[in-house]
């Protein structure tokens, strides 16, 4: 098994243990919810440090100090300030890590804006998009990968012209508080890899069944959003 689908069944274990301990009173009873939520913001943002996504790391850090503030003396600061200023934090250190990594062909959209994208690209598409709106449409004669992340957004991004330039390519969807939707050929035979944290993956019509078709590895993370797979 993977660690990010360990980690979620270990949690639920330790509030199980940590229930039956309180009510023995073998341990100090502590609210259910406030560990409950506290455990749960921990695990997204170790995940999005891990990661290097930070806006999902940092709003999780803001959550657990609206829950512990006052065991952590921040009340003045909490709810409003607290979170706005991680919010702020976590987009300005997604976009420096973003562009520290641009290859190829890139897209980004940030902070309400709409943004829609049909140019000619390469073998590597990278889209990005916070707070806004973006439809990409991929126009490429030998896709072999492509990285889509998503955060407090919409993002739209369409397959329906792409070749891949070799038999599999690679579709990576990170989807953060927002919905994700990605439009495949129906032609295209697809295998997927799927994590969610609080999120939800769905998927509408089917693939190629035929393992000589074009081949496409899909590998799909949903937290606290939908990513939404539309074959065509």
């Amino acid at each position: 098994m993977k660690k990010n689908h360990i980690a979620i069944p270990i949690i639920l274990i330790l509030i199980a243990v940590y229930l039956i301990l309180s009510r023995m009173h073998l341990i100090s009873h502590v609210p259910f919810f406030p560990i409950l939520f506290t455990v749960i913001f921990a695990y997204t943002a170790i995940r999005g440090f891990l990661r290097l996504h930070f806006f999902e790391a940092f709003l999780s850090l803001a959550l657990i100090g609206c829950i512990n503030d006052k065991l952590l003396g921040i009340e003045a600061i909490t709810p409003v300030t607290l979170i706005f200023a991680c919010c702020l934090i976590g987009i300005a250190l997604d976009m420096l890590f973003r562009n520290s990594r641009k290859t190829d062909d890139q897209y980004t959209s940030y902070a309400g804006t709409t943004h829609m994208e049909n140019g000619a690209d390469g073998d590597f598409v990278n889209v990005d998009n916070s707070f806004g709106s973006i439809s990409k449409y991929v126009n490429s004669d030998s896709l072999r990968e492509a990285q889509i992340k998503n955060s407090f957004g919409e993002c739209n991004v369409y397959f329906n012209n792409a070749s891949l330039g070799g038999s599999e390519a690679t579709i990576r969807v990170e989807n953060t508080f927002g919905q994700t939707r990605i439009y495949l050929p129906s032609t295209w035979f697809v295998t997927t890899r799927q994590n969610t944290a609080f999120g939800n993956i769905h998927f509408q019509g089917r693939g190629n069944t035929s393992e000589d078709a074009p081949h496409i590895n899909l590998i799909l993370d949903a937290s606290f959003g939908e990513i939404q797979v539309i074959f065509e």
